[in-house]
């Protein structure tokens, strides 16, 4: 009903010419919806009764209407279907209406990533704000949707908390002193401060051994004084840098140790900051972190062989990483005063005007309207009335700007200024604020004239991996790889540093392709692979050197290559110890297609009666077999049953094998046999990986269409729908022109005429 009266509202609103009903579409819908769809309890509570005009005023409704009238699947298949110049018109008549009802996009908030990238890039700085900022919610995938940005109270105190713990460590009152402090053996301690047999950890003349991953039973923490176990805590925010030398032994690979925040007497809690990849031979490393007063650093072996354990009656005869001695310095202060001090307070004595009109400019690139700048310059005489210095001062208006809307949230006009739409490229691209040149290159108008220069130039700075990293992370779900397992019961072979490298693979597909002017048919299906030492392990491809990614060619019998193949979207799409076909089908239709597969609000999900069935195909097939999930399903599970020749870690299997825990130490298999094929909605059958690509790429079109869809959502910051079409069409032209490049695809993007609009 509230639905209903909304939608009556809203035609008060309409345009003249949307308030003269059609004719034909009011007749379509009578002949071949409202038998479903009209006021006797209408399915997925969608009523096509009303008048036309009630039914334009309803975004939501003109989406759906328009997804299953272009897709065949509505009228059902058993009703009387319309005639095809009959659709086509009705979908013409909707369309057009859906564009000329797209709202508007609300404000968009700095994502953390953003805020924080904003600072670094600003003053040089790399704060780590967790915990400060609260996360961010993410919606339809990506976490830079204005719809979700919306600013509670809690939310605001923490930004409030953030600016003032920023200000504080950009504008000190003095310069900190650099302090050195240098541990060996003595000082060094494992989770549990034994000997040999406390965990993976123990002390060996004079080195300190790691054997195992697990933090909270194989971690290296220090400690000032050798004869206690107080962990070392940094004294004062600021880089410091840390030197370690370590080896390992009865090792030929390159090793990773892992370098995490957290008490290491309780490292449950560790989080990791920072992975150092050491060649074989390697003696050691050096590295520098930003750190706040308080951090205490833990070390771990992630790339051993073992969970930690205990030594007491079973020696390791595995590889180990030996750890002899580790310098710490800092915080280092390499010029002073320093480069954020230098850029906010350039001058000394600084006017109270001069401070505000200053430090805006430098923080949003735009200088404050009058009525807005008022209240700013108030708050800095007030600090220079009480007698507060011009740091003091500064840190005040610092702390009031990061926590308005100016700073917070990012300003677009309808039809973007240049200021503005330097701004939506550098955060599209950077995930950060414009740098001088692009800036100039607006005020000058040589962007206007040539925006693909800037674009081009942008793509070429390091600073773009950021954008890869955001992305493909939330695009292609890389953060929940490894959100549990492989546990080591059922997959022995499979090592911590290998699912961590799945993870990466999606990303460095994406660069590869960016970087190299190459095609997004490569997501769908290519004769290489990108892989580390790790990864091409894995795989059984010739030796790979060292951490990082490189594409390896693979050989003629191999179902690898593209984004289905890959170990971390297999593994994504499992369980612990079980494939998920629904959970792989609708990672598909979601990411790949780009396509929204939310049940009817109305519909309830009964559980079919599967007594009898044998397998999950037989369960699943059974669900089928109920009207409210049949839709859903006849697209989705092709797609996932295809891909059940491969285990939960991503591995080529002929046969399933159930896991039952017998106990802690123990597990039971039983096998199964894979009954993989099946149909496609468009009769298509697909059994297996090759003949899933095979089908993918038959809808290459879609596909790529689909892709573009995501990265159109992730640059404006909210969702894409049919109104955006014209837009996905001209970009996909624009790549095909150049073998569907993806770096042809995003500078496409960006020089359409909708990248200028709110």
């Amino acid at each position: 009903m509230m639905r209903w009266l909304w939608a009556t509202a809203v035609i008060l609103l309409l345009p003249q010419r949307a308030l003269c009903a059609e004719p034909n579409l009011r007749q379509f819908f009578a002949q071949h919806c409202v038998k479903c769809h009209g006021p006797k309890e209408p399915k997925g509570q969608v009523r096509l009764d009303l008048p036309i005009d009630v039914i334009y005023a309803d975004a939501d409704l003109l989406e759906n209407v328009i997804s299953v009238l272009d897709g065949d699947e509505m009228p059902p298949k058993k009703a009387p279907q319309p005639k095809p110049a009959s659709r086509k018109k009705a979908l013409q008549l909707l369309q057009k209406q859906l564009v000329a009802n797209r709202p508007t996009s609300t404000l968009k908030r700095l994502t953390h990533a953003e805020y924080t990238n904003t600072l670094t890039d600003l003053f040089g700085v790399k704060f780590d704000l967790t915990g400060l900022l609260p996360p961010d919610h993410v919606e339809h995938g990506f976490d830079k949707f204005g719809d979700a940005h919306l600013m509670s109270p809690h939310q605001v105190m923490a930004y409030l908390k953030t600016a003032r713990f920023v200000a504080d460590r950009l504008l000190p009152d003095s310069r900190p002193s650099t302090g050195e402090w240098e541990f060996d053996a003595r000082h060094f301690h494992g989770s549990k401060n034994f000997a040999v047999g406390g965990g993976g950890d123990y002390r060996d003349g004079d080195d300190y051994v790691l054997t195992g991953f697990r933090p909270y039973r194989s971690n290296l923490h220090f400690s000032v004084d050798p004869e206690r176990h107080d962990q070392f805590a940094i004294p004062a925010f600021g880089v410091y840098r840390i030197e370690v030398k370590a080896r390992s032994e009865k090792s030929n690979d390159g090793e990773i140790i892992g370098i995490n925040l957290g008490d290491g007497r309780y490292p449950t809690s560790f989080r990791n900051i920072r992975r150092i990849s050491m060649p074989p031979g390697s003696k050691g490393f050096t590295t520098e972190l930003t750190l706040k007063a308080g951090d205490q650093l833990g070390f771990t072996f992630d790339s051993a062989r073992v969970p930690g354990r205990s030594l007491a009656n079973k020696p390791h005869n595995g590889p180990a990483m030996r750890f002899s001695h580790m310098k710490v310095t800092g915080p280092l202060t390499k010029q002073w005063p320093t480069v954020a001090m230098k850029a906010l307070l350039p001058r000394p004595n600084m006017k109270p005007t001069e401070l505000v009109d200053h430090i805006a400019l430098l923080l949003t690139k735009r200088p404050l309207q009058a009525e807005n700048r008022k209240a700013f310059i108030e708050i800095a005489e007030t600090q220079e009335r009480l007698g507060r210095s011009t740091t003091a001062t500064a840190r005040t208006v610092l702390i009031a700007l990061l926590t308005s809307p100016h700073f917070i949230y990012k300003a677009e006009s309808p039809q973007l200024t240049g200021v503005e739409l330097a701004h939506r490229l550098s955060f599209f691209l950077w995930n950060s604020i414009p740098d001088a040149e692009l800036l100039a290159a607006v005020e000058s108008g040589s962007f206007g004239k040539e925006p693909l220069v800037q674009v081009e130039r942008l793509l070429k700075d390091t600073r773009t991996d950021r954008f890869i990293d955001d992305f493909t992370r939330q695009w292609l779900q890389r953060d929940k790889v490894s959100d549990f397992g492989p546990d080591v019961r059922v997959f022995k072979n499979v090592r911590r540093m290998t699912v961590d490298s799945m993870s990466r693979e999606g990303r460095e597909l994406f660069r590869h392709l960016l970087e190299n002017n190459l095609s997004m048919e490569h997501f769908i299906d290519s004769d290489y692979v990108m892989v580390n030492d790790r990864l091409a392990r894995f795989y059984q491809l010739p030796a790979v050197k060292g951490d990082a990614f490189v594409p390896v060619k693979l050989p003629k019998d191999s179902e690898r290559g593209g984004l289905v193949a890959q170990a971390g979207f297999l593994k994504l799409t499992s369980t612990d110890f079980a494939t998920s076909p629904i959970h792989r089908g609708a990672w598909i239709l979601k990411n790949l297609y780009n396509k929204q597969i939310e049940p009817p609000a109305d519909v309830v999900i009964k559980e079919p009666d599967i007594r009898g069935t044998t397998t999950i195909r037989e369960a699943i097939l059974k669900h089928q077999e109920l009207e409210s999930c049949a839709r859903c399903h006849a697209k989705i599970d092709p797609l996932g049953f295809a891909l059940e020749y491969y285990d939960p870690v991503g591995r080529k299997r002929s046969e399933y094998r159930h896991v039952e825990i017998v106990n802690p130490k123990k597990v039971k298999f039983n096998t199964a046999p894979i009954e993989a094929t099946m149909k496609l909605p468009n009769g298509r059958e697909v059994r297996d990986l090759p003949t899933l690509k095979a089908a993918l790429m038959t809808d290459k079109e879609q596909i790529l269409k689909g892709i573009i869809g995501k990265l159109i959502s992730y640059a404006h910051g909210r969702e894409v729908t049919r109104a955006d079409e014209p837009y996905i069409d001209a970009v996909y032209q624009a790549a095909a022109k150049q073998d569907f490049s993806l770096r042809a695809a995003v500078v496409a993007l960006v020089a359409h005429a909708e990248f200028r609009k709110k």
